[in-house]
């Protein structure tokens, strides 16, 4: 039976209003509830570390973050970043999205090297933004590190019939 999408509390870190607006449009049309939006990198790792911002309430449940790649100022890959990687990170095992403008075999691997779960593509579409919420829930990817990275493994399948070859020196010497 799939997930429920609509018990997923989502952050959505947008500066455009209009794109923001789309978000919460989209996310209804899904029957999800409406997402907690802010325009900025600051605004998201304040909320996230429970401290007052504006009469916001703090400490709000936040179970996955969608971020746009281009935020003014900081952008969201840094937040992405920071997130995984600060020692006082509020929630370094947070289902992350960037999403962009523009994607490429690079900003995929960037994205991916930042801790990034899935990268979406504006614009935005309904089966899109489904697919990759359903991906994170239904199919989590534990958490590795190694070798100054910190994320979900970026091997999206292990298979039981692969015996190389192995590229790591440790891998070899076991072989």
């Amino acid at each position: 039976m799939p997930y429920d999408l609509n018990r997923l509390d989502l952050l959505i870190v947008e500066p455009d209003t209009g794109v923001a607006s789309t978000w919460r449009r989209l996310l209804s049309t899904l029957r999800m509830k409406a997402p907690n939006v802010l325009p900025g990198a600051d605004q998201a790792w304040t909320l996230l570390k429970g401290v007052p911002q504006g009469g916001a309430v703090t400490g709000a449940k936040v179970d996955a973050l969608i971020c746009r790649w281009e935020l003014p100022g900081d952008d969201g890959l840094k937040l992405i970043e920071r997130l995984r990687r600060d020692a006082e990170s509020p929630a370094p095992f947070l289902p992350a999205i960037i999403v962009t403008t523009t994607v490429t075999r690079e900003r995929v691997r960037q994205a991916l090297d930042a801790g990034v779960h899935e990268v979406l593509m504006l614009p935005l579409t309904p089966k899109a933004v489904e697919s990759r919420l359903r991906e994170m829930v239904e199919r989590p990817r534990k958490f590795v590190r190694g070798g100054g990275y910190f994320g979900p493994d970026r091997r999206r399948q292990v298979r039981a019939d692969y015996a190389g070859p192995f590229r790591r020196a440790a891998d070899k010497a076991k072989t």
